[in-house]
């Protein structure tokens, strides 16, 4: 159970690796919030960039830097942020994402004014390498409580993510505790395998504002492993078969093909980039 003597109510924990190009404006975003109870917790993976130098030049005291003493790669820096924060609630954050100035403090209202829910995510825009607006994303709910079998029927329907990158999430700590760390056996689900882990202890909240921005570019990882987005989702699908999508194998079937699909538009995009 949550400490009571918990001073800090958010934990944004940034894993970073090589993010010199856009890191600035994305701490500013995090740093720059309406809500201020808040820890900024970078954890840098050995960049050989001018990540770390620049981490360390930020003089706010909100933010603490630590930088790994080897490469732990994606998962492990993930999961050593998430184990990290103090928070009542954290939210992960992508080094070169952006969060708009009251995400924080909607998602943060709408958790603890419903203690049931165990995360928020929102609408979140699509920007370009320079911060240029390409589209808005949502998963087409309207806003309120969004449960485990709804979300993950969705995911598969659509054949992706429907809930978010983790820039636009925010988790309830206690649940993250409870349920572990990011599994990246599966690597382009890492973050929707963890949402609806956590949706089995409760439901999540949408809210439709654009609270969050997903920079999309060649040189990220997710470009990277996005390559391979149909078989993931494939794969995704035959795990949640022992789970939320047992009683449907038409659906999972046509997850497969949809999550192909998404494969293709997704790497066509990134190559215009």
């Amino acid at each position: 159970m949550e400490s009571q003597a918990s001073r800090i109510l958010v934990s944004v924990c940034i894993p970073v690796f090589n993010g010199e190009a856009h890191l600035d404006p994305a701490l500013d975003s995090v740093l720059n919030q309406t809500f201020t109870d808040i820890e900024v917790l970078a954890f840098d993976d050995g960049s050989t960039d001018g990540s770390w130098e620049l981490l360390q030049s930020r003089k706010d005291p909100r933010l603490h830097c630590h930088r790994n003493s080897q490469n732990l790669g994606p998962e492990g820096n993930w999961n050593q942020a998430l184990a990290a924060a103090r928070g009542r609630y954290v939210k992960l954050f992508h080094q070169d994402d952006l969060l708009a100035p009251d995400c924080l403090a909607r998602q943060v209202a709408a958790m603890e004014t419903r203690p049931e829910v165990v995360l928020a995510f929102c609408r979140r825009k699509i920007v370009d390498a320079r911060g240029r607006l390409l589209l808005s994303r949502g998963p087409g709910w309207s806003e309120g409580k969004v449960e485990l079998a709804t979300a993950a029927r969705a995911c598969a329907l659509k054949g992706c993510n429907l809930l978010g990158e983790p820039s636009a999430v925010l988790l309830r700590t206690e649940v993250a505790r409870a349920i572990g760390g990011f599994d990246s056996s599966i690597p382009y689900l890492v973050d929707l395998d963890y949402w609806l882990r956590m949706m089995r202890f409760g439901p999540a909240w949408y809210d439709d504002q654009p609270l969050a921005s997903f920079r999309v570019s060649h040189r990220q990882w997710s470009a990277r492993i996005g390559l391979n987005q149909g078989q993931e989702f494939a794969r995704f699908l035959d795990r949640l078969a022992d789970g939320p999508l047992r009683d449907h194998p038409i659906l999972r079937g046509w997850g497969a093909v949809a999550g192909h699909l998404q494969g293709l538009m997704r790497t066509a995009l990134y190559r215009m980039l």
